[in-house]
């Protein structure tokens, strides 16, 4: 796929994703709403991008939901505008998804939580809860079916992204608090994971600044479908999915330090209890 801007990317990505769930052809897509096949080539390979006001039209025809085809418009605002795309997590996370399922280069920084595709439905129904002490019980559901989604599409790839997941050991001793059976189940699962070709998990000991102990990476890789680098983090009330070679290398500096640092998750066990029994 020919290199673009992010916004585009996602836009095209989304189209993409939406037409072959359908099973159309690029050609029906382009007849639903009466612009030439070659344009709406274009707008998939990347070639060019829709205008903001032609998107829902476009989003309609390809199966996507008005509010997801909303949050394509604001993504493509953004891109005119060379902003970096806020949003609340909810509609940024589906970014991060489409990412997780095309980026060739994966780096994933938690300091309190194990990450979203490595975390258990038990740990989801039990920690996640603990944590948004304010959901409702549809918001929970909706953020384990999410990341059951997110994780089957990671594990169904055949291309071997390199995908690294840094957790932070605060995550483990709170986990160890709530649930000591639940903690073993889910390092066991961690450790799974680690025997996965391309990916690598390390535990990261001590304190980290509040502003930087939540974010991620992606770059292409060797991915023919990744659109440019991107970093993603969030706080209380917004996130953000920024681009921009200098601010994607400070954040990138930043995970070399830490994951220098950090415990390979197939020795952290047998570390740890040594430590503990000292």
């Amino acid at each position: 796929m020919a290199r673009t801007e992010l916004g585009a990317w996602f836009i095209q990505m989304m189209m993409r994703r939406g037409r072959l769930k359908l099973g159309l052809t690029q050609r029906e897509i382009a007849e639903r709403v009466h612009i030439a096949t070659d344009t709406y080539r274009a707008y998939e390979a990347g070639r060019s991008c829709p205008t903001p006001a032609s998107i829902k039209e476009l989003a309609k025809a390809c199966g996507i939901s008005d509010e997801i085809a909303d949050y394509m418009v604001q993504v493509a605002v953004a891109r005119r505008k060379g902003h970096a795309i806020e949003a609340g997590t909810r509609f940024n996370a589906l970014f991060i998804a489409l990412a997780e399922a095309h980026y060739g280069f994966i780096f994933k920084f938690d300091s309190s939580m194990i990450p979203g595709p490595l975390q258990l439905q038990e740990y989801h129904y039990i920690v996640v809860r603990l944590a948004e002490p304010l959901a409702t019980e549809q918001f929970i559901d909706g953020g384990w079916e999410f990341k059951d989604e997110r994780q089957r599409a990671i594990e169904a790839r055949t291309d071997r992204p390199t995908i690294q997941f840094l957790i932070g050991e605060t995550a483990l001793h709170q986990l160890r608090e709530i649930s000591e059976n639940l903690y073993q189940d889910q390092i066991a699962h961690l450790r799974r994971w680690a025997r996965r070709p391309g990916v690598f998990i390390r535990i990261l000991r001590g304190p980290v600044p509040a502003q930087r102990s939540n974010f991620s990476i992606y770059t292409e890789g060797g991915s023919e479908l990744a659109g440019p680098p991107i970093a993603y983090t969030e706080t209380i009330d917004s996130s953000w999915v920024i681009d921009g070679s200098v601010r994607i290398a400070g954040y990138d500096d930043f995970r070399k330090a830490l994951w220098k640092k950090a415990i390979r998750i197939e020795v952290y066990p047998d570390d740890d209890r040594r430590v503990r029994l000292a």
